[in-house]
């Protein structure tokens, strides 16, 4: 008699569920490495505004255009910090998502925990159940032996 488990399919939907949640964590991760990137990629526009900046400042340069750099640097400082806090607010998201798939491992654990334990059993009734047998084999065999 093979074994069966009577709570498999409820393990399937617990292995199918932290899955889910890998990939939903997977997916956060590249999205905040995309956040990352681009945050460094306007430092380094920034930091060209500024070396820009200083070297027209070695020349001559009308108001308006030491202006229009000012005011380029001032949006790319609030692009960064709009960024920045992008960055946050995805960190932030990938501990929830971490949190759910710490949930979701345990829950499969559980069940899991409760497929070996049961699956011990069973082999302790199978292993009862041949000593049994075995046992009647040789008390028929003995009743052979005297009354033959």
């Amino acid at each position: 008699m093979a074994y069966h488990y009577k709570l498999e399919t409820l393990l399937t939907v617990r292995r199918n569920f932290e899955e889910q949640a890998q990939q939903r964590l997977a997916h956060e991760l590249f999205v905040l490495a995309n956040h990352k990137k681009y945050l460094a990629e306007l430092e380094e526009q920034r930091m060209t505004l500024f070396a820009v900046l200083e070297e027209k400042k070695k020349q001559t340069m009308s108001a308006a255009m030491f202006s229009f750099y000012v005011e380029a640097i001032h949006m790319k400082n609030r692009q960064i910090a709009f960024q920045h806090n992008a960055v946050l607010a995805q960190q932030e998201m990938i501990e929830t998502v971490r949190a759910d798939l710490l949930v979701k491992v345990k829950a499969r654990k559980v069940v899991e925990r409760l497929k070996e334990k049961d699956f011990l059993a069973w082999r302790q009734e199978m292993l009862r159940k041949e000593q049994v047998e075995s046992d009647e084999q040789a008390v028929m065999r003995y009743v052979k032996e005297v009354a033959g």
